[in-house]
């Protein structure tokens, strides 16, 4: 049976066709390094691939978090740890001025002295990180702290606030059926961002929105539909660490009530060593007591500082973990998507030798022709 010519053509250009298409796609798989290059190379490698570079962008902005978190925290140390050390130095001078032997002048003296820790304080505790205030909460475009001004100040003026207990709360249901609608007496001292804790609220809770004087609204859903106690914080912002993980890498509201408490301490201990009140003994028995405060502060901030280096370490690890989780991402990627090289250079070089074969076939093939078959 004759095969007629047309046929024989027809099927050595698809067979070249088909080579040629090989030759180009590991010429470009080689050029490029990736062993795909269109979806339809290989469809479920290709979604292997396009999941998988979801999750390092993810990853990458956890890791850049935690690097954020850090730099915050260890901000934040710093600043804690001059607070620390001025409220030692109040302590030495408290202890000299608690003394029978010491004159009223060298009180005075210590006073003054005690002035300047305390404007170096109120200094340290506005200290700001990338134009954000460390010791504010979430609000932190606002100075945390103020005295009242004159040059041997009274008072605070301005601290951050602390929690407040919200009595009686009322849960209810929004549009869409989630439990997030909170009624309160009052939400004069609340603030969006505040950190909200409290029966059946989840960790990380805060307020989403003010609706009115005594409604607000929670960032999440609550697991308990009656009346409840529940407490607004002053915290910092949350970050999202990982997928299930989000800290606040600024002090807690708590933590910032305590540093004002420090300076305040350090404003009766400058007034005791005046003798302002004009005590009997010299305001020694002020002193004495200005004394016990400071070094109950001194038990607090070595409390927050500890907080802040354990937070440090716990950044560190989530760090670590963001950076093993993208280079594993990448790896796996690299297995579907780099080109084998090696065995890429084998299969060019087949395939150049089949073209050539099939050229060379195809050539003798169509040197036939009628006349050859009747010879």
């Amino acid at each position: 049976m004759r095969i007629p010519n047309l046929t024989i053509s027809e099927a050595l250009v698809s067979r070249l066709n088909t080579l040629n298409y090989k030759q180009n796609l590991y010429n470009e798989q080689l050029s490029s390094g990736q062993r795909i290059t269109l979806l339809s190379e290989d469809p479920q490698a290709a979604n292997r691939i396009l999941r998988l570079r979801s999750e390092q962008a993810a990853v990458q902005v956890y890791s850049k978090n935690s690097d954020r978190a850090l730099s915050v925290a260890q901000a934040s140390f710093s600043a804690l740890d001059q607070i620390r050390s001025l409220n030692d130095r109040a302590g030495e001078l408290a202890t000299l001025g608690s003394s029978s032997t010491v004159s009223a002048a060298e009180r005075k003296a210590y006073a003054v002295e005690v002035n300047q820790l305390i404007k170096q304080a109120v200094d340290a505790a506005n200290s700001k990180y990338q134009g954000e205030y460390l010791f504010n909460g979430n609000k932190t475009d606002l100075q945390p702290f103020a005295d009242d001004g004159t040059a041997t100040p009274l008072t605070l003026s301005s601290v951050p606030g602390a929690a407040v207990p919200l009595t009686g709360a009322t849960y209810s249901a929004d549009s869409t059926g989630a439990i997030t609608k909170v009624t309160v007496a009052s939400t004069a001292s609340l603030a969006v961002g505040m950190t909200i804790s409290g029966t059946g609220i989840p960790a990380g809770t805060t307020v989403l929105s003010i609706t009115n004087g005594t409604d607000f609204v929670l960032s999440n859903a609550v697991s308990a539909s009656s009346s409840a106690s529940i407490t607004a914080s002053n915290d910092g912002p949350l970050v999202s660490m990982s997928d299930s993980v989000q800290v606040s890498p600024f002090t807690s509201g708590a933590s910032n009530t305590k540093i004002g408490a420090l300076i305040t301490n350090l404003m009766s201990l400058r007034k005791a060593l005046d003798n302002v009140a004009g005590d009997a003994d010299g305001g020694t028995a002020a002193i004495s007591a200005a004394r016990t405060s400071l070094l109950s502060s001194e038990n607090d901030i070595i409390g927050v500082i500890a907080d802040n280096a354990a937070l440090q370490t716990r950044y560190e690890s989530l760090k670590a973990q963001a950076d093993a989780r993208f280079t594993n991402s990448q790896s796996l990627i690299s297995k579907d998507a780099d080109v084998d090289v090696a065995q890429t250079m084998v299969d060019l070089t087949r395939t150049r030798t089949s073209y050539q074969a099939a050229l060379e076939a195809g050539a003798q093939v169509m040197k036939l022709s009628l006349l050859d078959y009747i010879r």
